[in-house]
């Protein structure tokens, strides 16, 4: 049975002790803070284990990406992202 939760994993790959404690949790979907981002290929490799280990193809996978100073997905493999909304605004920046 799926539990309604969201868990993080320790870095870029699964241990062993992760994928057994996942299997039999079964936790909703995922989420990938900046531990676990190297590159694409890297990430695209850490969310197909993730799914594996709870055998679901469409567990969600979340990224802590709030823009500004908190950006998980960023140069050289993504784009930049501007300043969140607060941080204009702080900075009197006309643009927020």
């Amino acid at each position: 049975m799926t539990s309604a939760a969201i868990y993080g994993c320790s870095g870029h790959r699964l241990t062993a002790e992760e994928r057994a404690f996942y299997a039999e949790a079964k936790p909703w979907g995922f989420i990938l803070f900046r531990r676990n981002v190297d590159s694409p290929e890297q990430v695209k490799a850490l969310v197909s284990e993730l799914r594996d280990s709870v055998g679901r193809d469409d567990a969600p996978v979340l990224i802590d990406q709030e823009g500004g100073r908190v950006q998980r997905l960023g140069p050289p493999h993504w784009p930049k992202y501007p300043p969140g909304a607060a941080y204009l605004k702080a900075t009197d920046n006309p643009a927020a």
